[in-house]
């Protein structure tokens, strides 16, 4: 019963052991199957270039070398093998696929556990010295050649490429210790720099997700080193240097060394390109290493490595344009494309049988398990402990050099190729290629002699491995190749850091993984008990001591000192691991028979192809003679060549062959040290060196350029000045003794006068260019004047006593000896010694008190002066304590003012009768000048004196002829003098006449101190008010309002309106008595903090705009700056640049937020529509322009910023590897031999160059709108109008992406939409030409155009145009308010000159009585709004114009007037209070017409017109009683104002808003809202505005204020 048990347990084996091959897809050669024919069967030994295909006709067509008819192998439709990888695995399709994550086998050892390197106490480098440092040159014990070792090197490139740098780059540099070589020699470098490897960005979040490194090729032999891992590299492979594809199939070969050899990287295919070390001092004297276009194009970026690399990659190359050239003659009518894939079918095929079956168990010494099938569970991907450690075992066996070596036929002599400088080698015969100095030198090899190719697979073959043992040869330990900045490495200490980077856990654990022992110890006895070694005791002694612990030992040290005759237990199981799957777990593995690609009887063909078969066929090489069957196994009795060559190989060495048989292996001499060249030393490199001139000057330019800008145009602005002020020299009239110079007044201004000497009164008159009165030099009490001066008398300083100095410039001696010559007749005839004095210009400018020196101390004075005198402090009647005040300060007790600078402080003209007369009384002494003592004497009277002491002394100021009494002459004299130009045209004799009577005096009768008392109504009690002001240092508590409401005009008609006129506007506006005003000094500081508040106050609405703006931009500065601080923190730039680029991300978003704003306050059209919708209670609209500066300012302020910033980050970005700015910059493609400088940053980068452009727009744009403005106003407008340009240049210098993805259009698309169509439909209507049809010149060079009303032009009140004068420029605008009204037929202008298109303007249209020819037409664009259009929205209006703030209200009232007129009825506003704040009303006389027509159609008194000059002082200031007094009583005469000759009140101060609007809230409490309308300065908009506010905190009425400054 047992036995039958055992028969069926038996036969059921039997059974399942032939079933499994059918189940698992493997195929079973059957013994009919052709074995594969001998190399010497089918290679014709006489014929070297046979080129028949008998291997394919056997291989392919299934036929032997005797057949004479050999069938066309059959036409099958096939899945073909993709070249990244992706869908082999049908259920996981991105297993195996290229970019996808290493596998990891073992637990990740993480400092963090998640993504920080491994953290082990021993340096790599001393693991290198002291485990690997050795002698090179030995000879294999096991049969190796450095065929197998080479060959091996491109099977590992095939399935692995995890080496790439991670970007951003993270640095994990190696410490170099005091006494390696690194260190103790030049250039004494502190690390080696090592930068982590890429890695999955969804990786290395959390322990449960640590990060995974990634492999950037495929796991599986699927041909990627041969065709790429792309399809799109493929196709590059296929096309010769023209571009034209190659022929049936074939890969494209070389243009000159022919068929035989890949074609060159014409195409820049991305191919790895490091500098090769040999060549260094050539590229880093050149700035630029060598070209990717020298370069084989492989489907391996980096086979062209080393030339031992590169004969493989050759050896493939024309292993598939062999097929394919056999697959075109067999099928002549497939196309390109299906011989291409057929041939790389069974290249990929050959490939996989030749790694598993032929190469991998001679290498491992151990053969792969039997194939079972394609096991889709299986992951293929490369695992972590190969590619970090097992994999690396090959080192060891690494060769110093190759030979190349000839045929048979030419004696088998081995060849050499020198690559180092003489100088690096002694005088020694150089045996063979040295591997050190080969790296990337491979081409070189093969274009200088292409049988280099044969040579080096007959060299590769003959030569031994390095022995299988702990050394690793100088050429990898130490003199690998590396970037630049560190031409020579240490392979094997980068081998241990990189397990660290990749999270490699400890040696033991590697071991417990693959079923291995662990150790217990590093003990001796203990490491080869267990592992087995063959390696020396004192390198294991030495693994001791550099750990303390197995559980601490790398993998790899740990690993490689377990090494025999192959890899040692560890190392062999991981790699039989790693190759075992990634045939398993590749669907198109040329023996799964289920993927179709081949029969069985071709896979049992290929299965028996060997690598020799393969290198006869594409060679012309004879096996047996050239080279050895099995070139993979040292030559030995079985494995021989030619006797010639056999002898050539010298050196005979006991090996083990892998079928454990003991063999003499014949070898050539092994290259080492001692018979090689020797490698080149460790060098470094500075990127910043090349790009020292090019950052400086490119600095210096643009700062250059931009200063040289700005001096240019201040220049030119200051040279416009004194042209202009030339010209009006030219203009003035002068006679043949007034003198024109140039007068410095401070150390750098100066201002152009006319010097004038009058003998008679001996004075000496100082002028400006129009003739106004700037000094008066009275030499009445002088007896010398001291002259200092230059040699030639160009310039001269007039030093008189009690004076500040005369300091006059003069253009050329002639004028100046002239000036000489006068002043000296001055001297002699007024009786005064002249004395001279020559100097230099330096010694001139010493000692010098200017006009700003001495009105600095004159204020200083008058400040102390007043603060004493209107103190409460009783003793300010004691002259001698205040004498003892100013006594403190020396320059006060010797200071003597001049009638002139008297009248300067007082603000009135030193020949005035009342200056004269007040200086007079003041100086009692007679002596020329006021003492501290005379002029504290006659303050006091004012600060506190009595009525009756007050009026005494205003009698006697008055007293022009001394007598106790006043003439009617010296009245008439003293309100002529007081009124000034304000009195011209009026009949002062009426009103002294007028005066006169109403004391009961006749013309001619004299005024005693009584009368003169009864014709200051003392009802005011003026005489106890009365005080002097004085310009900057008193001002008053209160401002002084004065009205003529207290004398009302009596008899005519004229005196009734008057009357009733007067009574309703004293109720409207008159608040405040005039005895509560009183004069007060009050603190500087105080002053200070209430203008500061009163701004606030008045601008809120646009403050509050303008700081939430200010914020979102800030908010908008700052997130870019945490993103790139924080977010960023270990990305590329952010770890390059520091906080450089934190500034300068930030910067550049507030840019782009700022410029894109300022559109929108160019929207005009925009703007204008918005403001006559309610929006404008809640927008400042009409701060539009302030705004536009304000932005403005802030978009300068962050270009700064800005390029202050990139100036730093170009300087550190120009100091780093260029394999980092590659990873940085992944936009800015560039060939991989260009070292970019930093002229390439800047001036080859479209973002650089847009910067560079852009900073010298910016620098014209704002230079020219600082600083030209006022005298070029073309060239202003001009350069702004660059903006498209300037927006174009933003554009592209972010699309540039040099940083981040550019973002720009998300602030800018919005506010430029909104501007094209605002501009859109400017442009509709802004080209017409519109005709002049007059221009009335008017005072004050005013000018009035009178422009043809264009068709369909509708505009409201208030509103303002901007014109182009075909005349000047068609595309220079400038706004201004339409001065007509709706309903006009013409549309009016009132332009005054007050810059250079303006004066140009005038001359443009001439007067219409000077008219010779048509005027120029002009272009408008326009109407646009501001707030002044508004006023018809409600019942009480109120205007408030300043200066030539007037405009918008004329057309305004004339607008109501014509309201008035016609259609009343639908007119909302009943009452119009219009207030005008005029310095003189004599500028803006045409406002007046405008005024008196409105008043005779306004019978009802619906507007009522007030009118402030503000030229004159309070009411109770000395210098202007007489003229209140004579406004008084010409409106008694004429009912009508002195100033105006309108109905319209005159008032003689700055009116008080919030007193004015009390009263108008008083009288018109009934209406609900008051709109208040306010157009001029700055300053006059904000008191309005404080007087609302003030106001509106109290119930209704509501004062809503709109207003618009210029």
């Amino acid at each position: 019963m047992g036995s039958i048990k055992l028969l069926l347990g038996l036969f059921i084996l039997i059974f399942i052991g032939c079933l499994m091959p059918v189940v698992s897809g493997q195929h079973q050669c059957r013994p009919n199957v052709m074995r594969r024919p001998d190399p010497t069967t089918w290679r014709n030994r006489g014929n070297r270039n046979d080129k028949s295909f008998a291997l394919l006709e056997w291989m392919i067509g299934g036929c032997s070398s005797a057949d004479s008819n050999c069938p066309i192998p059959e036409d099958r439709h096939v899945e073909y093998e993709g070249y990244d990888g992706w869908y082999n695995n049908l259920a996981n399709p991105s297993l195996g696929a290229v970019d996808t994550p290493l596998q990891r086998l073992l637990p990740n050892a993480y400092n963090d556990g998640v993504y920080q390197p491994v953290k082990r106490r021993v340096n790599p480098l001393n693991v290198s010295r002291l485990l690997m440092e050795g002698g090179n040159g030995m000879y294999s014990k096991a049969g190796r050649t450095a065929f197998m070792v080479f060959f091996g090197q491109q099977v590992v490139e095939e399935i692995l490429d995890a080496q790439g740098a991670g970007c951003p780059p993270e640095y994990f540099n190696i410490d170099i210790y005091e006494d390696h070589e690194y260190r103790q020699n030049a250039p004494y470098l502190g690390e080696l720099p090592l930068l982590r490897t890429r890695y999955d960005m969804r990786t290395g979040f959390s322990p449960n997700n640590p990060r995974q490194q990634l492999n950037e090729i495929t796991p599986y032999l699927d041909g990627g080193l041969v065709y790429g891992t792309s399809k799109g590299w493929s196709d590059v492979l296929r096309l010769f240097a023209n571009g034209t594809l190659a022929p049936h199939g074939k890969l494209a070969w070389h243009d000159e060394l022919g068929e035989g050899f890949p074609a060159q990287n014409a195409q820049r295919l991305p191919m790895a390109n490091p500098p090769p070390p040999t060549n260094h001092s050539q590229f880093t004297s050149r700035h630029y290493t060598s070209r990717v276009e020298r370069f084989f194009k492989l489907g391996n970026p980096r086979g062209n490595e080393n030339p031992f690399l590169l004969t493989f990659g050759i050896f493939w190359f024309r292993w598939h344009n062999y097929i394919a050239e056999y697959l075109h003659e067999k099928h002549s009518n497939w196309s390109g494309e299906k011989i291409f894939n057929e041939a790389r079918k069974w290249v990929i095929a050959t490939y996989q049988a030749i790694v598993l079956y032929d190469w991998l168990p001679k290498y491992m010494r151990n053969d792969p398990t039997p194939y079972e099938g394609y096991k889709p569970s299986i992951d293929p991907q490369v695992s972590h402990v190969f590619q970090s450690a097992a994999m690396r075992f090959g080192h060891t066996l690494v060769t110093s050099g190759v030979y190349l070596r000839d045929r048979s036929d030419n004696q088998c002599s081995a060849q050499s190729f020198k690559l180092s400088p003489d100088e690096n080698s002694p005088s020694k015969r150089v045996l063979g290629v040295r591997t050190c100095n080969s790296f990337w030198r491979s081409p070189e090899l093969f274009t200088s002699d292409p049988q280099n190719f044969e040579r080096f697979l007959m060299g590769l073959s003959s030569q031994s491995s390095e022995r299988e043992d702990h050394i690793i040869v100088e050429d990898l330990r130490g003199r690998v190749f590396g970037p630049l900045e560190f031409s020579r490495r240490d392979l094997m200490a980068i081998n241990i850091q990189r397990g660290r980077d990749h999270g490699l856990p400890d040696y033991n654990t590697a071991r417990k993984h693959f079923g291995l022992d662990p150790l217990p110890t590093l003990n001796l006895q203990d490491f080869r008990d267990i592992t087995r070694t063959e390696i020396r005791e004192t390198i294991i002694t030495r693994l001791g001591e550099l750990y303390s612990s197995p559980d601490e030992v790398d993998i790899w040290p740990g690993g490689l000192l377990e090494t025999t005759k192959g890899p040692g237990q560890l190392f062999s199981r991981i790699i039989l691991d790693q190759f075992q799957r990634t045939r398993d777990g590749d669907r198109f593995w040329f023996e799964n028979e289920k993927n179709g690609l081949f029969t069985m009887n071709e896979s049992c063909r290929i299965r028996q192809i060997r690598i020799v078969d393969i290198l006869l066929a594409i060679t012309n090489l004879v096996p047996g003679d050239d080279i050895q069957k099995d070139p993979f196994i040292a030559v030995h009795r079985g494995n021989n060549i030619s006797s010639d060559c056999f002898t050539k190989l010298n050196e005979e060495v006991d090996c083990l062959l892998p079928n454990n048989e003991s063999q003499k292996c014949r070898y050539l001499t092994q290259l080492s040290n001692s018979n090689a060249e020797l490698c080149t030393t460790l060098q470094t490199y500075d990127y910043f060196s090349g790009s020292e001139i090019s950052y400086i000057l490119t600095f210096f330019f643009v700062l250059a350029s931009c200063a040289a800008l700005a001096f240019a145009v201040i220049t030119k602005s200051k040279v416009k000045a004194r042209q202009n002020v030339k010209t009006s020299l030219k203009t003035v009239r002068a006679t043949e003794h007034d003198h024109k110079a140039k007068e410095r007044v401070a150390t750098r201004e100066t201002r152009y006068v006319i010097v004038s000497m009058v003998v008679p009164q001996k004075r000496m008159i100082v002028k400006d260019t129009r003739g106004k009165l700037l000094r008066m030099l009275d030499f009445a009490h002088v007896s010398e004047l001291t002259v200092r001066h230059l040699q030639d008398f160009t310039r001269i300083v007039l030093k008189i006593p009690n004076h500040y100095d005369l300091y006059l410039i003069f253009h050329d001696s002639f004028t100046a000896e002239k000036f000489k010559m006068d002043v000296d007749g001055f001297c002699e005839k007024v009786g005064i010694q002249c004395n001279y004095i020559q100097e230099s210009v330096v010694s001139l400018a010493k000692g010098l008190v200017t006009v700003y020196e001495r009105e600095k101390m004159l204020a200083e004075f008058s400040r102390l002066a007043l603060s004493h005198a209107f103190s409460d402090n009783k003793l300010a009647w004691l002259t001698g304590e205040v004498l003892n005040i100013f006594s403190k300060d020396s320059r006060f007790m010797s200071m003597e003012i001049t009638q002139s600078e008297l009248a300067s402080q007082l603000g009135m003209l030193p020949n005035s009768i009342f200056v004269e007369q007040l200086f007079h009384l003041m100086d009692y002494n007679k002596s020329g000048f006021i003492t501290i003592k005379e002029f504290w004497d006659v303050m006091v009277v004012f600060a506190q004196g009595s009525k009756e002491e007050k009026a005494k002394l205003m009698f006697n100021i008055y007293d022009l002829s001394h007598t106790g009494s006043i003439s009617s002459s010296d009245l008439l004299g003293i309100v002529r003098s007081t009124l000034g130009n304000e009195g011209k045209n009026r009949d002062m004799n009426q009103v002294v006449k007028t005066m006169l009577q109403s004391v009961g005096l006749r013309e001619g009768q004299s005024i005693d101190f009584q009368k003169f008392k009864q014709i200051f109504d003392t009802e005011s009690d003026v005489f106890g008010n009365v005080f002097i002001d004085i310009d900057k240092n008193a001002k008053e508590k209160k401002e002084s309002r004065f009205s003529l409401y207290g004398s009302i005009p009596v008899g005519g008609l004229a005196a009734e309106a008057a009357r009733r006129e007067y009574e309703e506007a004293r109720q409207e506006i008159l608040t405040r008595e005039e005895k509560d005003e009183t004069p007060t000094i009050s603190h500087p500081f105080m002053d200070f903090i209430r203008t500061v508040v009163n701004y606030i106050k008045s601008r809120e609405q646009y403050l509050f705009w303008g700081t939430l703006y200010t914020i979102v931009m800030l908010l908008i500065f700052v997130e870019r700056a945490y993103y790139y601080t924080i977010e960023r923190e270990h990305g590329g730039l952010r770890r390059i640049a520091g906080l450089g680029v934190t500034i300068t991300r930030g910067a550049a978003s507030a840019m782009m937020f700022t410029f894109s704003t300022l559109l929108v306050t160019m929207c005009r059209n925009l703007l204008s529509h918005l403001r006559s919708t309610s929006i404008h209670r809640f927008f400042p609209f009409d701060e539009m322009v302030s705004f536009h500066r304000y932005v403005g300012h802030w978009a300068l302020f962050w270009t700064i910023c800005h390029i202050i910033g990139h100036a730093i980050n170009f300087y550190h970005i120009a100091t780093q590897t260029s394999s980092d700015l590659s990873c940085i910059f992944r936009d800015y493609f560039r060939s991989s031999h260009v070292l970019p400088k930093f002229h390439y940053w800047c001036w080859e980068t479209i973002t650089g160059l847009t910067g560079v452009l852009l900073t010298l727009q910016t620098a014209v744009i704002y230079v020219y709108a600082y600083f030209s403005r006022r005298y070029f106003f073309r060239y202003f407008w001009w350069t702004h109008n660059t903006y498209p340009l300037f927006y174009i240049l933003m554009i592209l210098h972010g699309s540039g992406r040099l940083v981040q993805d550019p973002f720009f259009h998300f602030f800018f698309l919005g506010p430029c939409i909104l501007f094209v169509i605002d501009k859109v439909i400017s442009m509709s209507h802004n080209r017409i030409k519109i005709a002049v049809k007059s221009a009335i010149h008017l005072p004050s060079n005013v000018i009035l155009l009178k422009i043809q009303r264009p068709p369909d032009f509708n505009f409201l009140s208030g509103q303002w145009i901007r014109i182009a004068s075909l005349g000047i420029s068609d595309l220079e605008y400038h706004p201004f308010t339409l001065s007509s009204a709706p309903h006009e037929t013409d549309l009016t202008l009132h332009i005054r000159a007050v810059g250079p298109w303006t004066y140009k303007l005038l001359s443009v249209y001439p007067d219409e009585s000077q008219k010779t020819e048509k005027y120029p037409e002009i272009y408008v664009d326009g109407p646009f709004g501001e707030g002044h259009q508004m006023w018809w929205n409600f019942e009480l209006v109120i205007f408030v114009a300043g200066g030539i703030g007037i405009t918008p209200f004329a057309s305004i009232l004339k607008d109501i007037t014509h309201k008035l007129q016609y259609n009343r009825t639908l007119l909302k506003t009943r009452k119009v209070i219009f207030l005008w704040v005029t310095k003189s009303q004599k500028q803006f006389e045409w406002m007046t017409d405008v005024l008196r027509k409105v008043e005779s159609v306004d019978t009802n008194n619906i507007i009522r017109t007030h009118i402030f000059i503000t030229q004159f002082k309070s009411k109770y200031d000395l210098r202007t009683i007489m003229l209140y007094l004579a406004e008084r009583h010409f409106q008694k005469v004429s009912g009508t104002s002195l100033f105006t000759g309108l109905r319209a009140i005159t008032h003689f101060s700055r009116p008080d808003f919030t007193s004015i609007f009390k009263s108008i809230k008083r009288r018109y409490s009934s209406v609900p809202v008051i709109g208040v309308f306010t157009c001029g300065n700055p300053s006059l908009s904000g008191a309005v505005d404080e007087g609302c506010q003030a106001l509106n905190k109290e119930e209704t009425p509501l004062f809503k204020h709109y207003y618009e400054n210029f």
